[in-house]
């Protein structure tokens, strides 16, 4: 079996899956519960492939269990997942090593324009938003509503790590200039961000003495898995 494993892989919801995973889906849904419906399917298979690739049963997940606050594990000592889905797109994280390491992902298909300025004062402090509006920093990032991303993204993957909601948004410490994150609800880690892809992702894996082999980003396309090329932004946390 293939150890210390952390991958990323996302799909499109309409993307052609194996016929075991694209069943009919249940009449009369509205578009709301059918967009639903074929990201859970999206991402059962998406899971189901990493854990072929890792060498684990996919029937490991005939007995996903979750938390009283409702994040999906599977009972395996060695094995962390989570997963993300907005819009049409879907992202799972998956992370096998010893020790065991927790993981989170988040991803943000932006479907219409947003206040950015006003959600800002909902949950980041006057110098995280004075550094939002200096573009000198992280200049790539040259739209508010990347900058507004970044900032929401970083917080939900280390929040996610733990099952903690977005409640604790504010209790979420944030710096550009320093690219680091600061939260007592996750364990120390690293953080990436990548703003290139047809939606935000951020994702967070827990580090301890050692450091797991480097990530894998890839999209599960047309029948195959496209390794992904882009550079992140990289933060570490605490």
């Amino acid at each position: 079996m293939k150890t210390d494993r952390l991958q990323i892989l996302f799909a499109h919801n309409d993307e052609a899956l194996p016929p075991a995973f694209s069943p009919t889906p249940p009449p009369h849904l509205s578009a709301r519960l059918l967009r639903k419906w074929k990201s859970r399917r999206t991402a059962h298979f998406l899971l189901n492939r990493l854990l072929q690739q890792s060498g684990l049963d996919p029937d490991l997940l005939k007995d996903m269990q979750r938390t009283i606050s409702d994040r999906p594990y599977l009972d395996h000592d060695r094995l962390d997942f989570n997963i993300s889905h907005s819009g049409d797109w879907v992202a799972v994280i998956f992370s096998l090593s010893q020790p065991k390491r927790a993981v989170g992902i988040d991803i943000e298909h932006p479907q219409k324009v947003r206040r950015y300025r006003d959600l800002f004062r909902y949950f980041a402090a006057e110098s995280e938003i004075a550094e939002i509006e200096n573009g000198n920093i992280l200049p790539q990032l040259d739209r508010l509503s990347s900058r507004f991303y970044l900032s929401w993204c970083l917080r939900e993957a280390v929040l996610k790590s733990q099952g903690v909601g977005i409640v604790k948004l504010s209790e979420v410490r944030h710096s550009l200039a320093q690219q680091r994150i600061f939260s007592a609800h996750c364990p120390k880690g690293e953080l990436h961000f990548y703003h290139q892809l047809p939606f935000y992702l951020a994702y967070f894996f827990e580090q301890s003495g050692f450091m797991l082999s480097s990530p894998t980003l890839a999209q599960w396309q047309n029948g195959q898995i496209v390794p992904i090329q882009y550079s992140p932004i990289i933060y570490q946390v605490n």
